[in-house]
């Protein structure tokens, strides 16, 4: 089940997405940077939810014209391999196309192998790399692009 800005509380998802950074990423968002991400214009901004209504992930990114950057998914580890990233990317991407994006951007880890095998497995491709550019612990960004 997905959750949007339109059929879910605003602060059950900046709660949800909060404790998702939190436990996902080393250089978390804070709730306010969750809620600037979610009530910013442009905005694409989804929760994935299991079947008694418990968050098990979320996804966000910002349409700028006619592109959009993805700027995170992420799944909590109990929920990991089983669906809720697809789900999620599914319907973000469904929603860049029915906003007429063309292009989707995104950065990741070199070394997050789960995430690039999920974007590869959606058309994405490698275009560039950024040495250095993520820290606690230092990696590499891998650029992506995928056309839609």
């Amino acid at each position: 089940m997905i959750l949007t800005k339109n059929n879910c509380d605003r602060n059950l998802l900046i709660e949800s997405a909060t404790k998702i950074e939190a436990e996902c990423f080393s250089d978390s968002w804070s709730a306010r940077s969750v809620e600037g991400q979610l009530m910013a214009d442009g905005s694409v901004f989804f929760c994935s939810a299991d079947e008694k209504g418990n968050i098990t992930g979320y996804v966000c990114g910002q349409i700028l014209a006619d592109e959009c950057e993805l700027y995170r998914i992420a799944v909590t580890g109990k929920y990991r391999g089983k669906g809720y990233a697809k789900e999620l990317m599914t319907r973000f991407i469904e929603e860049c196309r029915d906003n007429d994006v063309s292009g989707i951007f995104l950065e990741v880890r070199s070394s997050n192998t789960p995430a690039r095998t999920l974007y590869e497995k959606y058309g994405f491709q490698n275009v560039g790399v950024r040495k250095n550019y993520y820290s606690a612990p230092t990696d590499d960004a891998i650029i992506y692009r995928c056309d839609i």
